[in-house]
């Protein structure tokens, strides 16, 4: 039955909010305990320490993804890497090199060997 729906004659055995507030605070002290004992399971264990390692982890994120940003700007590429190969020197000298590259393109191994194994033929 709604509070607002009460007969007239139970209207003098409500309590007042200063009886309820005590009775939700014994409440609250009963039950406390029940609720921390249920509390206690590996997921709210997990969820717990999970709340505390994620900011840090993130810090240790960005840390190492600032070292690793400024270590990239550093890095010089060695000499054979910094020269791409001709496209001439991919293609054995008896091969006619395929229509697709002139003297002046840009060597990509990928498409180099995709050439190559099409030319080829059965």
């Amino acid at each position: 039955m709604s509070i607002d729906r009460w007969p007239a004659w139970m209207g003098t055995l409500r309590p007042d909010e200063l009886t309820r507030s005590r009775m939700r605070r014994a409440i609250t002290d009963e039950a406390l305990p029940l609720l921390k004992a249920r509390r206690d399971s590996w997921f709210d264990a997990v969820a717990d320490w999970a709340t505390i390692l994620s900011p840090l982890a993130a810090a240790v994120t960005l840390i190492f993804a600032g070292l690793a940003l400024r270590q990239a700007g550093r890095v010089e590429l060695p000499e054979n890497l910094a020269s791409a190969p001709a496209v001439e020197e991919l293609v054995r000298p008896d091969e006619i090199l395929p229509s697709t590259f002139g003297r002046d393109s840009v060597a990509d191994l990928d498409v180099i060997m995709t050439a190559l194994y099409e030319t080829e033929g059965p």
